[in-house]
């Protein structure tokens, strides 16, 4: 490629180059570092981009002027061009200066300075599929015509061949393009779907193809004996489809037909296999034999559109009366005194009420249905109710051994339960809320399981969650709790109840968590006050969670829950009622008050529990992206993609519990959503497009080969790691940056940032707006030192509350606010309850007040990574020894 003579005074666009996937170019505009280029595919506009490649050698001439100003860029071609059809690609030359909007979608000349235009093709041919009346129809078209003409390859949805079928040649003009056409109609018969259908390496599009659903049905008959009828999907007749049954329009159940219809099936002219089962036969539900009028429905699960006759009306005689319908009812003889409270009870069950007459009503019910347990007391704290729960609670005390504690305020979940815990007789402290249902005899299984085992502090079991509707049916209920773990949110990780949504959760047994929630919480009285009880600068929230990190890290406990056992949660039933404005606010602080106390604990050992996949405080998996481009044609591998492979495997032997994806520019090459780790070995990829990027994500660049061209990278110097395949590779950029760039081996093939036994170092500068080149320097040395000791370190605002530069936010242990003047900022930065706050003032000589900087750690020494940890585990040992 040479340009004009003239060409250094005049802007510039390289002709589209379209390789593995990846459109690239450069552009040069006077007096403009970086150039912006619109990208358009079939007159679209796919994106906006600025030019800040270092120029590609493949463009490199000894007589182009414009090699050392020009600025090249690299975009992943997106999967729809990649479909084998011609599409067309333009690249625009934007003016400098315009908005980044869409209107390079228009043609006026003043949006953009110079336009090229090319035609992509992906492949030699391409085509559609569609399903009609019981077929597989479409078309391919050729490039260039083909001898013989080849096959068509059908594939099951795995990618399993099943057929290969012969194309029918369409008579068509000489020699035009895109005029050598075929055409196929295959029968449906015998063949799985969805289908999928390619010619060569070009799958269609409309693959993978199956048929619309056409739904039918019919609800032919109701009695008391059974509900029948039939339903079926025309188009796949031989799968089974989803029902459900609506009673008073509320979900009761779901179902499968099941049983054979050969009426339908002769009716159809199918045989039995062709219809497969279609029939339906169910028992009518007991809530249909209570005498009153109820309306029954039988829905698609998946539209909910009904069968035909659904709606009926319907209402079953009762075949009994009850005694109160042939006889008034005897008034209830009063038992002659309250039950006693006994001496030394099994199990104390602390329970917190405020205006829960209707919950509390529910709970004490089902536990005198469901318990066994005879030797136990119920302590109820009542919280100024004002409702009927206290006349309820004097009516109880004929049938259970309650201890009320009437209070004539509203305190907190802790000081409460502490309350009643030092009142309690019981060994055992069962924590329970007001909206609980028991649905089984499940504490003496609870119990049975502490004395078994001394290990176990806390013992919890599974909530369903139920809503204010009291007949909702028991099968419908979701699991809320199966246990509580963390995960991240807003820079910082924070608890949440496991459910049945995770397949990593054990749903039907018991499972050690890092919580359990005290809505329902069994544990030893005598560990309870030993592990500090619940912090009372709570207020509903979080309590819990803390507590339980107490009993496993300063008692050594255990906490279990007991998935086999299931109550029902009518959750925050009453939790909110009746509290006065500023109760809300403390709600709110209870998240600062966590983060406070456990944040850098939780931060640390986060990394840990994921590196380690012990579940002790996260089921998540190790997740891992390599960056890789795009191959040729399907049965191709690029070295990339190869070298690629071969890491991955290293990383599943020492990380086998991880998961392993690779991120091909067609599938979304910036799109990193849930990685942990992003591997990236092209050294064009621009680290700054990423997108739906993890705020604890680590990015590794791994040189592979051409390191000069790494280094001329303007974001060389951003990643967090680096990674070398080769000696030779490590010598020549040992010197270009100040983290260690290691050689993958097979110990830890991605560096020791991935060390199991100890996490990675985050550390955010917070750098003031004005600095003189003294204290830039100052700054720039603090930062090489830092990395030097291989720590994670970037650059932020003073002012950024966590954010980095381009507005999203990360994962920091340390946050070192910079202050270069005499005299400590008259606004110092906001400080994180999450992380080690330091303020390093490198040229103030005054003693500074407690008040000028609160929550900071002020220092005028440059901070060192090695201080640093010393400051982290000082911070780490207090964690769990407040309380």
């Amino acid at each position: 490629m040479t340009l004009s003579p003239k060409s250094n005074k005049k802007p510039y666009l390289s002709p589209i180059i379209v390789h593995n996937g990846l459109l690239r170019g450069y552009a040069f505009v006077p007096d403009t570092e970086s150039p912006q280029v619109a990208i358009l595919i079939d007159g679209k506009l796919l994106i906006k981009v600025f030019c800040k490649l270092p120029v590609s050698k493949s463009y490199e001439n000894p007589a182009n002027e414009l090699k050392s100003r020009a600025k090249g860029f690299l975009v992943p071609l997106p999967a729809q061009v990649l479909d084998g059809a011609p599409h067309e690609l333009t690249t625009r030359l934007c003016l400098p200066g315009q908005s980044t909007g869409k209107s390079a979608t228009d043609n006026p000349k003043c949006d953009w300075l110079i336009e090229n235009k090319s035609i992509f093709q992906s492949g030699d041919c391409h085509g559609q599929v569609n399903f009609v009346d019981h077929h597989f129809q479409g078309w391919i078209a050729f490039n260039h015509r083909p001898v013989p003409l080849p096959q068509l390859t059908l594939s099951d949805p795995q990618g399993n061949c099943v057929q290969e079928i012969p194309l029918i040649p369409l008579p068509t003009a000489t020699g035009q393009p895109d005029k050598y056409l075929a055409n196929f109609r295959i029968p449906r018969k015998n063949l799985p779907t969805p289908m999928r259908i390619s010619c060569g390496e070009t799958e269609l599009k409309g693959s993978p193809c199956k048929p619309a659903k056409k739904l039918v049905g019919f609800l032919e008959r109701f009695d008391k004996e059974a509900i029948r009828g039939w339903a079926f999907d025309m188009n796949n007749p031989a799968d089974p489809v989803e029902l459900t049954l609506k009673i008073d329009n509320k979900i009761l159940s779901f179902f499968r037909p099941n049983i054979r219809r050969f009426d339908i099936a002769k009716h159809l002219k199918l045989s039995d296999e062709e219809l497969g089962i279609v029939g339906f036969q169910i028992t009518p539900p007991e809530i249909l034999f209570d005498g009153k009028q109820h309306r029954i429905s039988v829905e698609f699960t998946d539209s909910s559109h009904p069968l035909r006759d659904s709606n009926q009306l319907v209402q079953i005689p009762k075949n009994y009366l009850t005694l109160d319908e042939i006889a008034p009812p005897c008034r209830p003889i009063r038992r002659s005194g309250k039950i006693a409270r006994p001496k030394a009870p099994l199990v104390s069950i602390i329970i917190l009420n405020r205006n829960g007459e209707i919950p509390l009503a529910a709970l004490l019910k089902s536990w005198k249905e469901k318990n066994s347990l005879i030797n136990i007391e119920l302590i109820i704290v009542d919280h100024a109710s004002g409702d009927g729960s206290l006349k309820l609670l004097n009516q109880w005390q004929y049938q259970l051994p309650l201890h009320i504690i009437p209070l004539s305020f509203n305190d907190s979940f802790s000081a409460s339960c502490n309350r009643a815990a030092a009142e309690a007789r019981g060994r055992f402290l069962l924590f329970l809320n007001n909206d609980i249902v028991w649905l089984q005899d499940a504490l003496p299984l609870m119990v049975e399981a502490l004395e078994k085992d001394r290990k176990i502090g806390a013992l919890g079991l599974k909530l369903l969650k139920s809503t204010d509707d009291n007949e909702q049916a028991f099968m419908q209920a979701p699991v809320q709790h199966l246990g509580v773990r963390f995960k991240l949110s807003n820079a910082a990780y924070w608890p949440y109840e496991a459910t049945s949504d995770d397949k990593d959760e054990a749903e039907y047994s018991a499972q050690i968590v890092p919580v359990v929630t005290a809505a329902a919480m069994l544990c030893h009285k005598e560990d309870f006050f030993r592990a500090g009880q619940f912090d009372s600068s709570y207020f509903y929230g979080f309590e819990d969670v803390e507590f339980c990190l107490r009993l496993s890290h300063k008692l050594n406990r255990k906490i279990v829950c007991r998935n086999d056992l299931v109550a029902l949660h009518y959750h925050g039933h009453t939790r909110l009622s009746g509290r006065a404005v500023d109760i809300f606010d403390r709600l709110v602080n209870n998240a600062n008050i966590l983060q406070k106390q456990i944040g850098l604990w939780l931060k640390r050992n986060y990394w840990i529990s994921l590196l380690n996949s012990d579940k002790r405080l996260t089921v998540e998996k190790l997740t891992i992206g390599f960056v890789i481009d795009e191959a040729p044609a399907k049965s191709d591998t690029t070295p990339l993609s190869l070298d690629a492979g071969k890491l991955a495997k290293q990383v599943l032997r020492n990380y086998p519990q991880a998961q392993v994806v690779f991120l091909p520019p067609s599938r979304g090459w910036y799109n990193v959503r849930n990685l942990h780790a992003l591997i990236i070995g092209h050294p064009e990829y621009d680290i700054d497009n990423l997108i739906a990027r993890r705020e604890d994500l680590i990015m590794l660049a791994w040189v592979r080969d051409n390191p000069d061209l790494w280094r001329q990278l303007p974001w060389w110097s951003h990643f967090d790691g680096y990674l070398a395949a080769n000696s030779s590779i490590v010598k020549r950029l040992v010197h270009t940056i100040s983290n260690p760039i290691v050689k993958t081996n097979a110990t830890f093939p991605l560096g020791p940032l991935f060390n199991p036994q100890l996490p990675p170092l985050r550390i955010a500068l917070l750098v003031p707006p004005k600095m003189t080149l003294q204290h830039e320097a100052c700054i720039d040395e603090l930062q090489r030192s830092l990395k030097t000791d291989g720590a994670i370190v970037w650059r932020d605002s003073f002012f950024s509350e966590g954010g980095s530069k381009d507005g999203s936010k990360r994962v920091a242990d340390v946050q070192i606010a910079i202050h270069p003047g005499k005299l400590l900022p008259k606004t110092p930065p906001i400080p994180q309850l999450h992380t080690l706050n330091i303020l390093w003032t490198p040229h103030s000589n005054k003693a500074p007040h407690p008040d000028d900087a609160k929550e900071w750690q002020i220092v005028n020494q440059m901070p060192q990574a090695k201080w640093l940890h010393t400051e982290i585990e000082k911070a780490l040992g207090n964690t769990f020894h407040s309380s």
